[in-house]
């Protein structure tokens, strides 16, 4: 029962800090029909000591840390339904380097999260490029987005 209660705060300091993140850069979602690819990339420092804990993320000012969630909209519910999905990805930086990345899952509660950390250099570009395929479906999603991560303390 204790694991389980340190588990959901883990998961809703997680929530709210993508959240807070996503308010000061836009939200950041690709919308595909019903479906919705959530992403979030951040220096690993910027998560707790706790939730770096429960999710087995080692805390480093060059490591940084990207959380992707899939989502569908379905007539009657109120929210949009989290969804398990295969999620694969490299990250390219911009002299063309790149690298796999291998996403591990998170189920809690009605929330499901594929998370990755990376080394990076400080204040270097990336591009990430997913390929994303919801449970429910045959349909493959091209998930695109481009950032900058900064060593933080």
């Amino acid at each position: 029962m204790m694991r389980l209660m340190k588990m959901t705060w883990a998961v809703l300091l997680l929530t709210v800090a993508m959240i807070a993140h996503g308010e000061n850069r836009g939200e950041q979602k690709q919308v595909f029909g019903d479906y919705e690819v959530h992403y979030i990339g951040l220096n690993s420092t910027f998560l707790t000591p706790e939730t770096a804990q429960a999710y087995g993320i080692t805390r480093s000012k060059a490591l940084g840390f990207i959380s992707i969630s899939v989502l569908k909209n379905v007539d009657g519910e109120a929210l949009p339904v989290a969804l398990s999905a295969e999620v694969e990805g490299k990250l390219r930086n911009l002299i063309g380097q790149a690298r796999t990345l291998s996403f591990q899952q998170v189920k809690e509660s009605n929330a499901i999260y594929y998370l990755t950390t990376f080394r990076f250099d400080d204040g270097d570009l990336y591009h990430v490029d997913l390929d994303v395929s919801p449970e429910d479906t045959t349909r493959r999603f091209n998930v695109k987005f481009t950032q900058k991560f900064y060593e933080e303390e």
